[in-house]
């Protein structure tokens, strides 16, 4: 195959780091670049975003830096699924080339996205949800000093998806996409099934064993599956 980028977007609360340990496991045409989000990993000093708009100005301009003339492909977990998703639409209206293909993993489909405001509630009350998602490490949640670093990035971040609002105009991709999902999430074949309707392209549907957090004990037949679908490209 020939060289291909592949950006990976990580979940609410997550930084560019939850994605290092698949460089060894890609192969070697294809060059993995982590999505750094603002106010997390190597940009702790940089203000979280606001909303999805200000998600999208942002990383449009580092995505646009490496694409000129380079295939490349986006993978998205959760609220990253949906960023990835919303910022190839952009990419897309401002002219630039799409990606070959689209990864969403563990999200619902746009116009599915059910509104919430787990971002408002009190400390406690908000530590209990986060709990009962289990994607926040108990050493991290019960750690007064680390949840106080953490907290407002989990906040912007759940406002960002339960304030999200998807405009119809344009919703099909140029681009294939492949959705995942875990067979024991509150997100299911129901739900991810519909991303179908939003490429112009080829559609493919994946589960995997797990909850909402699936592509972490899956990672090995995740990464087989991203291999062969861009090796393909």
């Amino acid at each position: 195959m020939n060289n291909m980028l592949l950006f990976c977007f990580p979940y609410a609360g997550g930084s560019e780091s939850i994605y290092y340990p698949w460089r060894k496991h890609l192969l070697p045409g294809i060059e993995l670049l982590p999505i750094p989000y603002a106010g997390r990993g190597t940009r702790f000093r940089d203000t979280c975003y606001k909303n999805m708009d200000d998600a999208l100005c942002d990383l449009f301009e580092y995505v646009k830096k490496y694409i000129s003339g380079t295939k490349y492909s986006f993978f998205g977990h959760s609220m990253g699924g949906l960023i990835a998703y919303e910022l190839c639409r952009k990419l897309e209206g401002e002219g630039v080339h799409p990606p070959k293909h689209v990864f969403v993993s563990g999200v619902r489909a746009p116009n599915r996205i059910r509104s919430h405001h787990l971002h408002q509630l009190p400390e406690e009350e908000f530590k209990k949800k986060l709990d009962e998602l289990n994607g926040t490490p108990k050493e991290v949640l019960h750690n007064r000093q680390l949840m106080e670093i953490f907290l407002p990035i989990l906040r912007s971040d759940f406002r960002l998806i339960e304030e999200y609002a998807f405009m119809p105009d344009n919703a099909r991709l140029n681009a294939n996409i492949t959705a995942l999902y875990g067979k024991g999430d509150d997100i299911v074949y129901e739900d991810m099934i519909h991303w179908k309707d939003f490429t112009k392209e080829q559609f493919g549907l994946q589960g995997y064993p797990g909850g909402h957090f699936f592509i972490n004990d899956n990672d090995f037949d995740i990464l087989h599956l991203i291999n062969e679908t861009l090796a393909e490209h």
